[in-house]
């Protein structure tokens, strides 16, 4: 998202911008340029020429088309930023604020490791062990131990590893293995798209049990069990195979499972599993090539 915007329109002038945010009502960046983007997690920071920084937070439904998005309801897209080399809109997108520049690390200071960023795995780990008995779905989502874990990923990577999202992470021997998993996905995915964690050819369809038509599993035949984001702990949706994703008392990763179920996603050629670690230089951010 950032790179994209970094990529295509750094250096432009403004054209053109609408808010539609009760906040940012008033608010005209015509005729500034654009100097830069960035992103944290869900955070996006697009920075112009007058100090001030546009910050985004996607949350679970905000979503940055490059175009001008017609489609989309007038009300749904809540800035328009027009450039010579295209428009950002900003859909559904539910906070937006205007800060200065120089403040913008007050607003990122308590996010943990930035998957997609300047990455520190054995960090993110730690980060996460301090969730304690905590179950992994709700902490794989909090950003404050790691950013970057959306709903997607803190369903389909417990599936993945054979660990049930109500899992205990303090139960969890190799909790290193569900991160290195979930960050593989989540860098290769944000460099080549789309968000897919099937692989390629493996099946038909893009993920293994969120889907909210799915009913039976697709590796054993067993009834999935969902339950909806106002039954779960950490208010998402789950998604689980019972048989697959047993709770048990002690658990640790199905290393087979994980080499079978992410054999034909390019995932698996930066993932060692043994280690675990990533096979990539993890010091630069993601760029997209999309």
């Amino acid at each position: 998202m950032a790179n994209t915007i970094q990529d295509r329109f750094a250096g432009q002038r403004v054209e053109r911008s609408v808010f539609r945010h009760p906040a940012l009502a008033t608010v005209s960046l015509d005729g500034l340029t654009l100097d830069s983007a960035d992103a944290r997690g869900k955070h996006l920071l697009v920075r112009f020429s007058d100090g001030r920084t546009l910050h985004a937070h996607m949350l679970m439904q905000g979503r940055v088309a490059y175009r001008p998005a017609t489609n989309v309801p007038q009300w749904r897209r809540r800035f328009e930023i027009n450039l010579p080399g295209g428009t950002i809109t900003g859909i559904d997108v539910p906070k937006l604020e205007m800060v200065r520049t120089s403040h913008e690390a007050r607003l990122l200071e308590y996010l943990g490791p930035d998957l997609c960023g300047n990455y520190d795995h054995e960090l993110a780990v730690a980060r996460l062990q301090t969730a304690g008995s905590r179950p992994l779905g709700g902490a794989l989502l909090d950003q404050r131990l790691i950013a970057g874990f959306g709903n997607i990923y803190a369903v389909e990577t417990p599936f993945i590893c054979g660990i049930t999202p109500y899992q205990p992470v303090d139960s969890i021997d190799d909790v290193d293995r569900v991160v290195a998993v979930g960050a593989a996905l989540i860098r290769t995915n944000a460099a080549l798209g789309p968000q897919r964690t099937t692989g390629q050819g493996r099946v038909r369809a893009e993920h293994w049990v969120l889907p909210s038509d799915r009913r039976r599993c697709l590796i054993c035949g067993a009834a999935l069990t969902r339950h909806p984001g106002s039954r779960s702990p950490w208010k998402r949706r789950v998604a689980l195979c019972p048989v697959c994703q047993p709770m048990r008392e002690r658990t640790s990763v199905d290393i087979d499972r994980v080499g079978s179920l992410l054999a034909t996603h390019p995932a698996r050629k930066i993932l060692d599993l043994a280690g675990p670690e990533l096979l990539v230089d993890t010091d630069q951010a993601v760029k997209s090539t999309r």
